[in-house]
């Protein structure tokens, strides 16, 4: 590895220069780190600070939903990796390296240093009652280090050491304003370490004016420079309209977090929420099943967690158990304690909070979706939408075309309503629900194996 030190704009660009030609990538830092050996130690965020497997699942799952929604390309061909890689530039840790093929954007990382606090707000929800909301506000500053240090990544290397790099301006339409993209981000991973130290060709020590020239020389100045904004910034503003989630806190006063624990570098206080800041705290329809005419009355619920939603697959799958229990029944719902934001119906109040499985004849069963509408912190209604047909074939069920059929365009939200009954059908397997009273029975526990695709 060659080791720099630089004083001057003239000789940062000179030997910038030099691996200008494709082949490297690049990453800033401000401290400079070697493990027991002495070698350069640029670890991932999970070696770091670890993983929580629920939340992974639920980070991948709207990576994929907001991408095919606004930036097009196939839900399932996004790969858990593919995902992670573009998450990790909203908060997501991952076994993956941040680099970018950028040396400015490097320098700026070089030169300004990670910050951030959990602050409270205290706002008024849309009819005007105090609530408390828990959110993680983060910037950058500028270093006090003396100096800041880049590193020139080359490619082949990390390809010969077996480390798959992603670019992910090639992820989605380069004409976005998304953050990897202002970043012209790669990321090198999956890492069950640190990136490997032969891959590094160059090691640059320079002076933090110098770099702070440099930045400026590239207009990148200002914290937005690198992190667009919100409103510019699709993902982060779809990520940003998850739900809020009521902490366990039993304060006179609600408080709630961020469904995603996203950092906010664009952060505004609003003392009015609008109707659409959703802030849930836990309900269940089959509590509020209404009066006997309710379409719900004498159906059983089985309720389940939300994360068995993320655990979603396209493969076939038998639904024998399943069947069982509708031909028993006629009708089933699969209730989630959560709610499942379907990105492209944001701002209309409607949220996914289960399944609902309708035995039509012998050989014919229609799968909804069970809806609840939730204007800020009030439920306004609970429904079914229109549905898919399937065919029962032993112990799979086949796709159907019907004339009543839901006719909207987004395939993805039936399919991932049908993949649901995959965990539903596992659990009925394994005796894992327990009865809490007449026609309303609660999920056990969540097995690893159930969340594995």
């Amino acid at each position: 590895m060659n080791k720099v030190v630089i004083s001057t704009l003239g000789e940062l660009e000179e030997q910038l220069a030099k691996y200008d030609n494709g082949d490297y990538i690049f990453r800033g830092q401000n401290n400079h780190y070697v493990d027991i050996n002495g070698n350069v130690n640029i670890p991932s965020s999970f070696s770091r600070h670890g993983c929580i497997p629920p939340l992974m699942f639920k980070w991948s799952h709207y990576s994929r939903a907001i991408i095919r929604a606004f930036g097009g390309g196939n839900y399932h061909a996004i790969s858990i990796e593919q995902s992670q890689a573009i998450l990790q530039h909203y908060g997501w840790r991952s076994f993956f390296v941040d680099l970018t093929k950028k040396p400015s954007i490097a320098c700026w990382f070089a030169s300004n240093k990670y910050k951030e606090i959990y602050k409270i707000s205290m706002c008024e929800d849309f009819e005007e009652n105090p609530v408390w909301l828990i959110h993680k506000e983060a910037n950058y500053v500028k270093s006090s280090n003396q100096f800041g240090h880049v590193y020139i990544i080359e490619i082949a290397k990390l390809k010969k050491a077996g480390v798959d790099i992603y670019d992910l301006s090639e992820t989605i339409d380069k004409k976005s304003q998304i953050r990897p993209q202002v970043q012209a981000a790669w990321l090198a991973g999956t890492l069950k370490g640190a990136l490997p130290s032969e891959a590094i060709a160059a090691h640059f020590e320079i002076d933090q004016k110098v770099i702070n020239d440099f930045c400026t020389k590239y207009s990148l100045v200002n914290v937005d420079d690198i992190f667009p904004s919100r409103e510019k910034d699709f993902i982060l503003k779809a990520l940003l309209d998850l739900p809020w989630k009521k902490t366990l806190h039993n304060d006179p006063i609600p408080s709630y977090r961020r469904g995603l624990d996203i950092p906010e570098y664009d952060f505004r206080f609003i003392k009015h929420l609008h109707p659409k800041v959703t802030l849930y705290k836990e309900y269940w329809i089959a509590e509020n099943r209404g009066n006997s005419n309710s379409l719900f009355q004498n159906v059983p619920f089985y309720r389940m967690p939300e994360e068995v939603y993320y655990a979603n697959t396209d493969k076939r799958f038998s639904l024998r158990e399943v069947t069982k229990l509708l031909r028993q029944y006629k009708i089933i719902i699969l209730e989630l304690d959560g709610l499942i934001n379907i990105p492209e119906l944001r701002g209309n109040y409607e949220f996914e909070k289960g399944v609902v499985i309708e035995l039509i004849n012998a050989h014919i069963v229609c799968v909804s979706g069970l809806i609840l509408e939730h204007p800020g912190h009030l439920v306004s209604g609970v429904g079914v939408n229109n549905g898919w047909f399937y065919r029962i074939n032993g112990s799979y069920w086949d796709k159907q075309q019907h004339a009543d059929q839901c006719t909207c365009n987004n395939f993805l939200r039936h399919e991932l309503q049908f993949s649901l009954l995959r965990i539903l059908n596992e659990a009925l397997l394994n005796n894992q629900f327990e009865t809490i009273d007449y026609l309303n029975y609660k999920y056990k526990h969540i097995s690893k194996n159930s969340l594995e695709t």
